[in-house]
């Protein structure tokens, strides 16, 4: 049998493992919004380089 001390001592280990994925996931969603940020800024930069080179070398890019 158990006694009521080690119910509860079991009930608040589940809730501290709760918490601990609890933070290990908003830790990842925060890394993937900041990757997914990192991403578009990559991307517009990929976007403006392009667009100096063509007019660099003269090319005609339709766009603007």
């Amino acid at each position: 049998m158990t006694s009521q001390g080690d119910v509860g001592e079991r009930k608040k280990n589940r809730e501290l493992d709760a918490l601990r994925r609890d933070t290990l996931a908003v830790a990842r969603l925060l890394k993937q919004a900041g990757m997914d940020e990192l991403y578009q800024d990559l991307e517009q930069a990929k976007e403006k380089f392009d667009y100096v080179e063509s007019k660099l070398s003269g090319e005609s890019t339709g766009s603007g």
